[in-house]
């Protein structure tokens, strides 16, 4: 079987690419081929984990290096961009050369060439790379676990690459740059020297790690783990200028050349301001909208002038043509319907709304438009749910649950899961869907339920599956960040009816056990629920991403 997959992925890429040649419309085998990839992926993950559940008997040391093999493809990349004419990406964990694949795509008159990186990038969609002489950079989450940039040129490119420790760098050879010449020349070379790219503005030693100017944004990277706690924000006009201020706690040893530039903002200034804290001045003649996101070890610091309302109208619409995409959110349960109870009287129903409301606010963030169907404790009908979803033609419906099990059985199961609407293939699945189907009122048999499930779009069945492979993805990928043992209990079908009335791909996805004592104790930390939210949106993205 394994062999047949393989022979027609490779036979499909044969034929797509005579196609484009002949300028056919290989459209269809396009979305054959990513099936075919998507599952192949969905295989080996399975794989992986039941070996690794055999070997967690027989060498427990053997298991450990495995699950930090695993972290490398579930959160690894941190951040990608041009410098220097030459493409870098940092990596969050440690990379070997079986972390990166390049080859070659001649389909005159392009010359494409390819980069496969294992990991997942939350910000591949924003991200925009330009090297000189390069006709266009491309950038995407391939798959959820696989991060692919592309080098398209009407002339021939030889490119090379370098990786440290945990870092690549892609370099144009046959292009005059600015490229740091101690990076080697030698096509997937591996290479320490790389690091001296970045390592004098790099600071392993204290808090703070870099402080960069990037796209018209400061980025500051961190050694550790940052709340908001450790960074204060204030504005306000000195001498008719209008300036903001970044207080950053901990040290930086190279704050002293560190020298930043955007575009529209008349000065920045990086000062040290005591043994302890890291000062950045925003000062500029016109009125400044200063915007940040932490997100552990990278803050992101966003400035928009606004010298009129016609700037500040246009930087709305850039934002709306960036990503044109209506989400509707809905939050399990709610009033007197109060879901699952956990250990300590943990309600499923506060998780629900909680982790909802942090999701609304990131993907806002993002230029997304969302609607949440609740946005306090009250109940709303299983059949009304989607309505507000079909009324504002969204683009992706999703409800947010947590798990359950009986108390003889709650110390042993643990997970995260996400389900896509289709008639139950397992035990397991009817019994989840049973217990979140409860508070519909539906009279229907239960053969005249599988009838109607049946009948449904498969279409939608079919989009809905691989967003939930790319929420699944984007969850684990955030949980294991701050919890590794997160358990990853796969993509499922079930009949879930809070989904039937969705005319829009639609997923339903379990946070987690709140039966069980540690998960539950996790699902009502309020960072945890906001990790969680996070990874939501990274897999939104990343579905984005493949399916425009």
């Amino acid at each position: 079987m394994k062999k047949d997959e393989e022979q027609k992925i490779e036979e499909l890429n044969k034929i797509i690419s005579f196609g484009e040649k002949l300028n056919k419309d290989v459209r269809p085998d396009k979305k054959k081929l990513e099936l075919l990839l998507e599952k192949k992926a969905k295989t080996n993950i399975v794989k992986s984990n039941l070996n690794k559940n055999i070997e967690i008997k027989n060498n427990t040391k053997v298991n450990n290096n495995k699950n930090t093999n695993n972290q490398k493809i579930l959160y690894s990349i941190q951040s990608v961009y041009s410098k220097n004419n030459q493409i870098i990406i940092d990596f969050n964990v440690d990379i070997t050369q079986e972390d990166i694949k390049a080859f070659k795509l001649n389909q005159p008159p392009l010359y494409k060439n390819v980069f496969d990186i294992n990991g997942y990038f939350k910000d591949a969609i924003p991200t925009k790379l330009t090297l000189n002489g390069i006709d266009k950079v491309t950038l995407g989450q391939f798959q959820p676990n696989i991060l692919r940039i592309v080098l398209s040129n009407q002339e021939t490119l030889n490119t090379s690459y370098t990786i440290s420790k945990r870092q690549v760098v892609i370099t144009v050879n046959n292009i005059k740059t600015k490229s740091n010449p101690s990076v080697m020349k030698n096509e997937n070379s591996i290479s320490n020297p790389v690091e001296n790219i970045e390592e004098s503005n790099i600071d392993t030693q204290n808090e703070i790690r870099s402080i960069t100017s990037i796209d018209d944004k400061i980025i500051v990277k961190f050694n550790k783990n940052y709340t908001k706690n450790d960074i204060k924000f204030k504005s306000f006009t000195n001498n008719k200028n209008f300036e903001t201020i970044f207080d950053i706690k901990g040290k930086y040893k190279y704050v002293n050349p560190t020298k930043l530039n955007i575009s529209g903002i008349d000065k920045i200034i990086t000062t040290q301001n005591n043994t302890n804290t890291v000062r950045i001045r925003f000062i500029n003649n016109s009125n400044t909208k200063i915007t940040y996101s932490l997100n552990n070890k990278e803050l992101i610091v966003t400035p928009v002038v606004l010298n009129n309302e016609n700037t500040k109208q246009k930087t709305q619409i850039i934002t709306k043509k960036q990503i044109n995409k209506t989400i509707v959110i809905d939050a399990g349960h709610g009033g007197d319907d109060v879901g699952a109870v956990g250990p300590k009287k943990r309600y499923e129903k506060v998780v629900n709304l909680s982790v909802s409301k942090y999701l609304a606010s990131i993907l806002k963030q993002r230029g997304y438009k969302v609607y949440l169907t609740r946005d306090k404790d009250k109940f709303i009908k299983v059949m009304d749910r989607t309505i507000l979803a079909n009324d504002k033609n969204a683009d992706l419906f999703l409800s947010i649950h947590t798990n359950a099990v009986p108390k003889e059985k709650a110390n042993q199961i643990s997970g995260i899961e996400t389900f896509f609407l289709s008639p139950a293939r397992s035990e397991r699945a009817k019994r989840v869907a049973a217990l979140e189907n409860k508070s519909d009122i539906r009279e229907m048999s239960a053969s005249s339920k599988n009838v109607f499930l049946e009948s449904l779009n498969r279409p939608r069945i079919t989009a809905s599956h691989k967003f939930a492979i790319d929420v699944q993805a984007g969850l684990l990928q955030a949980a294991r960040t701050k919890y590794k043992d997160t358990k990853d209990s796969g993509v499922r079908e079930g009949p879930f009816w809070v989904l039937v009335g969705a005319q829009m791909p639609s997923i339903l996805i379990e946070l987690g056990y709140i039966s069980h004592p540690e998960e539950s104790r996790r699902l009502y930390e309020k960072n945890y629920q906001e990790l969680l939210a996070n990874g939501i949106a990274n897999g939104i993205d990343s579905y984005f991403s493949k399916n425009p």
